[in-house]
């Protein structure tokens, strides 16, 4: 007789269809770097990120103990308060000034597509969620952090002028443009006061570099003056004005035009003051941005070419909830909400495989501004007469 063409198999088969995996936390911190290091051990090579994880990594960015270069103060000031993965890209220091300005900027070699520089920070292993050019504190500079910054969905954090407060402003101001990476630009003026081994007494450095321990120290969706986020700083290279109750001064009209600077606080020591970006959002509600722009990306790959099912799509939706869900309930939104995006998931987008998921959310503003108000109530006299007479 013939095969019979019907028959699959006389028993039983089980066809597991799992739920999507849990997309997890929004993720660390990620510091990437670009700078100096002329003393740096001869197995590190340049216009690559480097993974400093420790002590013992940074150690390798100075190996003659002269402290030179930017790279080696950056990972050690941070590390003194914290542990975190820190990428440093190494350029070389250039005759000139200028011909280390434009090192650190870098480029992508037309014949190899090697990227230098700040553009060497796309090759990460781990995306980096703050990205930096300590000391290095010139618009050219900041513009490039800028681009690289919107690209990778990581916070710039740049040096001012580090001259006096007028400089400061107007340099904010030369900064910014909509849609230019600046919306998330971080700016720290003047530079600090900090203790070197190698000089016996203390030398300047960049304030960025500090306020990047003071980004390692929150999550990326609070701002890193929570708390008064304290540095292990001896001064500033200018003093800045700053008095929490006083409206008129100079820390406010730094902060003001977007400008964050480490001042002496009733905690102690030095704090960070700060907590917006030098086009007015609020640095901790970017992070918050980029941090989930972040993790979808790294978690939509497992979905890309599935077929646009009915059963498919509402399962995406139901795990972008969950998610959401769970963020909310640790505070880290307010609130969230995923669903179909009503209008553009048309008949021509869809047909192109395209479709479209809108995310509802809204991040917590950081407590910038308590206002309190003394009321004086004369019923609590006619209260305590009563209970006397």
């Amino acid at each position: 007789m013939p095969e019979i063409a019907s028959f699959v198999h006389n028993g039983i088969s089980v066809i597991n269809h799992p739920a999507p995996p849990p997309m997890g936390p929004l993720g660390s911190i990620v510091l990437g770097v670009v700078g100096t290091a002329p003393d740096a051990d001869s197995s590190l090579t340049k216009n690559t990120p480097i993974r400093i994880a420790n002590m013992a990594d940074a150690a390798k960015l100075d190996t003659t103990g002269a402290e030179k270069g930017t790279l080696w103060r950056t990972c050690y000031e941070t590390f003194r308060l914290v542990s975190v993965s820190i990428y440093v890209v190494i350029v070389e220091e250039g005759a000139e000034q200028s011909d280390t300005v434009n090192n650190v900027i870098g480029q992508v070699d037309a014949t190899t597509g090697q990227r230098t520089g700040i553009q060497a920070l796309a090759d990460c292993m781990e995306t980096p969620t703050h990205i930096s050019a300590p000391g290095f504190n010139t618009k050219p500079v900041a513009d490039a952090l800028a681009a690289m910054g919107k690209r990778l969905f990581a916070i710039p954090v740049g040096d001012g002028p580090n001259t006096n407060d007028n400089d400061a402003v107007a340099y904010s101001q030369s900064l910014g443009g909509e849609g230019t990476g600046y919306e998330a630009f971080y700016l720290v003026d003047p530079q600090v006061s900090v203790y070197s081994q190698a000089a016996k007494g203390n030398v300047s450095f960049s304030g960025a570099a500090v306020a990047l321990s003071c980004f390692a120290r929150v999550k990326a969706w609070e701002s890193p003056a929570k708390g008064g986020m304290g540095a292990l700083i001896s001064g500033t290279a200018r003093t800045i004005d700053y008095n929490i109750m006083d409206k008129s001064t100079n820390g406010d009209l730094l902060n003001r035009h977007g400008v964050s600077y480490f001042a002496r606080t009733s905690l102690g020591g030095f704090s960070l003051i700060g907590n917006r970006c030098v086009m007015g959002r609020f640095v901790s509600q970017v992070g918050l941005e980029y941090a989930i722009v972040r993790k979808l990306a790294k978690t939509a790959q497992s979905a890309m070419a599935r077929n646009l099912s009915k059963s498919f799509m509402e399962q995406e939706i139901t795990k972008l909830n969950v998610w959401l869900k769970s963020l909310q309930a640790d505070e880290t939104v307010m609130g969230a909400e995923v669903y179909l995006h009503p209008t553009l998931n048309n008949v021509e987008n869809y047909r192109n495989g395209e479709w479209h998921i809108a995310i509802k959310y809204y991040g917590y503003a950081p407590n910038e501004h308590m206002v309190y108000h003394l009321i004086e109530d004369t019923g609590i006299v006619e209260s305590f007469l009563e209970e006397v007479l």
